[in-house]
């Protein structure tokens, strides 16, 4: 779109009834954020606008914000993948201060640091209305997030999303977090802590907080260096939870015994639909065994990440025969990528399709595998076995 397009935009957006803009990724930059910063001021309709990946810098922002301190009806704004460094983190948290209208912010992805962080703290003890902050991969450090989660719960409004993903954590990040999941548990839906590094130590500070959020329904701990020990503090607090439906616990060291204590806690009385355990070291022993466990027991799973765990053929086998028991027919993706899985695996999967045509899942994922021809057409058979004997099921079977 360009500074061009979006001039045109602005002419009419004052005379339509928009409600809802969307201008992602379509190279506004500063300009372009100025010229709409002119008309968010006196927008009295717009609920939403989202300006991700546009090249928007501090100056962009600091117009934005401009706008934002007079703008009394936009609940949503997106400023993820721009250019924001720290003076325009201040402009916007002096917007942050005096809007009264804003309930979902999203700075992911730009260069906010420590000290943005800390300018956007202190505008969130005098703000009343953000329910939904989304800041990861800022690098905003323990110190920096240490001051958000201090303002956070500081705060009588609620805390409904929280995103500090990639945001360079260490274990000492996890108390100030713990306090704030532990102050606002009542209303947290999803908290995303992914590509941290907080560790064992992390984990088990975390776990009693997380048990209190009864409202969870996402929670991602991915890539934080969280092994066995990590796992069985989780487990223990997130057992039978009431709403948890995406755990997200790829890129974490659990290994065997670790994967085995997570898809334990899942085994019955769930309402997990997402369970992603991509990259654990599981292996094809017994962490494989615990995962065939899963399989044949779950009735709540739609989706299962298990890519680049060294399952091997083994693996595979054993998995298979969790399949070949399933009585679930909820479970849609299985992803068994990136596996070191042969013809004889692959065979044995076929075979477990084939037997349970009823239960059997909609897509197998098995990308980067080491199937031949041989193993391939093994699998597509039992595609077509599904279809006659599982009353018209489509099986999608990648390679």
């Amino acid at each position: 779109m360009g500074r061009l397009g979006v001039a045109q935009l602005t002419e009419v957006l004052p005379t339509c009834a928009l409600q809802h803009l969307k201008l992602h990724t379509n190279n506004l930059g500063d300009e372009g954020a100025a010229l709409l910063a002119q008309k968010l001021s006196g927008n009295g309709l717009l609920l939403s606008l989202d300006l991700g990946t546009n090249g928007i810098g501090d100056v962009g922002a600091a117009a934005l914000a401009e706008g934002l301190k007079l703008n009394t009806t936009l609940q949503k704004l997106d400023l993820s993948g721009n250019a924001i460094d720290v003076s325009g983190a201040r402009a916007l948290a002096e917007a942050l201060a005096a809007n009264t209208s804003l309930t979902s912010l999203t700075l992911s992805d730009n260069y906010i640091g420590v000290e943005g962080a800390k300018a956007l703290a202190e505008a969130l003890t005098q703000n009343k209305s953000l329910a939904e902050l989304g800041i990861k991969g800022n690098e905003l450090g323990d110190e920096g997030v240490e001051a958000l989660a201090t303002a956070l719960l500081s705060r009588e409004a609620p805390l409904k999303l929280l995103d500090i993903g990639n945001n360079s954590l260490s274990p000492a990040a996890a108390e100030p977090l713990a306090r704030l999941l532990h102050g606002k548990a009542g209303k947290l839906v999803e908290f995303n802590m992914y590509m941290n590094e907080v560790g064992d130590a992390g984990m088990a500070k975390l776990a009693p907080a997380l048990k209190e959020c009864k409202s969870l329904k996402n929670l991602d701990l991915g890539g934080n260096d969280a092994g066995p020990e990590g796992a069985a503090a989780l487990a223990e607090v997130l057992v039978s939870h009431p709403s948890l439906t995406l755990l997200e616990l790829g890129y974490n060291p659990l290994g065997p015994s670790g994967a085995a204590t997570i898809t334990g806690a899942f085994k019955h009385d769930t309402k997990l639909e997402v369970l992603k355990l991509g990259w654990c070291k599981v292996g094809g022993g017994e962490g494989a065994r615990a995962l065939a466990d899963l399989l044949m027991f779950n009735n709540s799973l739609v989706q299962l990440d298990l890519r680049g765990n060294g399952l091997t053929n083994d693996g595979a086998i054993i998995i298979s025969r969790g399949l070949r028991s399933a009585e679930s027919k909820k479970l849609a993706e299985l992803d068994l990528g990136y596996n070191e899985i042969k013809d004889d695996g692959a065979c044995a999967l076929a075979q477990a399709l084939k037997a349970n045509p009823e239960c059997a899942v909609r897509e197998l994922k098995l990308n980067a595998n080491y199937i031949t021809r041989f193993g391939q057409v093994a699998l597509t058979e039992a595609v077509d076995m599904v279809y006659e004997m599982g009353a018209g099921k489509v099986l999608t079977v990648t390679f």
